[in-house]
């Protein structure tokens, strides 16, 4: 799809993943297609592989200003019947820092993953790990819940079925887990935090107000989630209202994964772009992935001013992250994806799947 006719404002992407060296060269057409000026890559924590930091620091690495890399958590040692994470939290926080990542992001707020890792945010394995996030201003991106129909088995739609997204009593509540995240925000105020998808408030306009107003360092991110682009277009006054009186508090991002295809990237961009720049009734194109299925309603846009593009589309994030991503310290760097492909290795992984091992003898060779 052609984004050529949306303005000519900077936007970083601050929601994309990335797991697959295969992917770059498509990673880079998508980076030029959706016109970003940026990209923030996303890792999160896998049983077998640890994360996809070593995924992250490669594109760093390989293209220096041009991407943000949050890094993803190691719970090896949770998996392996440990009670606590080695390194501590604290510590694998303080090693992102030293190789160069912009920040951390967690899917542990997801139901499915919760179930994985069955601790609970206000539980005290977090509680250090949040506080020194706060301490230090390191900013956190953080997917907690999902949409309110996925616990509704008549409601919940078909593609997210398929996905296991359905959620029975044997998952947390939507409400228990909001209401562990507002103990952490209690006792961390200023935490610099991005909570993807919008939270999940989108049906609820009042609730999402007074969750801002509350929480004044909070940030909202507008991946989709498809469902809260109909929740928005059904209220777009009110919802321009919110979108203007709160434009320093939301942050533009896709959900972009590194193995789509272009068509599919940019569908993604164009949904958002046309969303805020334009008050048109449209549908989700054609070229839209399986994720962003859904009724074909038309959508409305809010047809925001300049001022507040220009926030969300890089503004907010970059006061989050930085004007431009950190600097890699390679060597630091290269010691961590070895230290990731040997736990990777004792996992089961095998070599020709073991990307931090690859990784780790690029950066090897690089450095030569």
């Amino acid at each position: 799809m052609d984004l050529s006719s949306f303005k000519d404002i900077p936007v970083v992407d601050a929601h994309v993943h990335f797991w697959d060296l295969k992917a770059e060269v498509e990673m880079m057409k998508i980076k030029d297609a959706c016109r970003f000026t940026g990209i923030n890559l996303l890792s999160i924590y896998d049983r077998a592989k640890v994360n996809q930091n070593p995924e992250c620091i490669y594109m760093k690495a390989r293209h220096p200003g041009s991407f943000y890399a949050f890094g993803g958590l190691d719970y090896s040692a949770i998996f392996s019947g440990q009670r606590r994470a080695e390194p501590s939290l604290c510590k694998q926080v303080d090693a992102m820092i030293d190789i160069g990542l912009d920040g951390v992001k967690m899917v542990e707020g997801k139901p499915t993953e919760r179930k994985v890792i069955p601790i609970a945010f206000n539980d005290d394995f977090y509680r250090d790990y949040f506080a020194h996030l706060e301490s230090l201003g390191f900013p956190l991106l953080f997917h907690v819940n999902d949409p309110v129909e996925f616990w509704d088995p008549l409601k919940t739609p078909s593609w997210a079925k398929e996905q296991g997204w359905f959620y029975d009593a044997t998952y947390p509540t939507k409400e228990q887990l909001y209401s562990e995240v507002e103990n952490v925000l209690d006792r961390c105020p200023d935490l610099k935090v991005i909570f993807a998808h919008f939270y999940f408030v989108s049906a609820d306009l009042e609730r999402a107000s007074d969750f801002l107003d509350r929480h004044k360092r909070v940030c909202l991110d507008l991946t989709p989630g498809i469902e809260m682009y109909y929740d928005f277009s059904a209220k777009s006054d009110e919802w321009r209202r919110f979108f203007i009186r709160y434009q320093d508090r939301i942050v533009y991002g896709t959900d972009i994964g590194g193995g789509q295809s272009i068509a599919e990237a940019t569908s993604r961009a164009w949904i958002v772009r046309k969303f805020l720049e334009t008050d048109d009734e449209f549908t989700t194109p054609k070229e839209s992935d399986n994720l962003l299925g859904g009724p074909e309603i038309p959508f409305r846009g809010l047809e925001l001013p300049n001022a507040a593009l220009e926030k969300i589309y890089a503004g907010n994030f970059e006061r989050l992250a930085g004007p431009r991503p950190r600097g890699l310290d390679l060597a630091k760097a290269l010691a961590e994806c070895r230290r990731i492909s040997e736990i990777a290795a004792r996992n089961g992984v095998r070599p020709e799947d073991n990307g931090a091992a690859q990784i780790a003898s690029i950066l090897t060779t690089s450095r030569r």
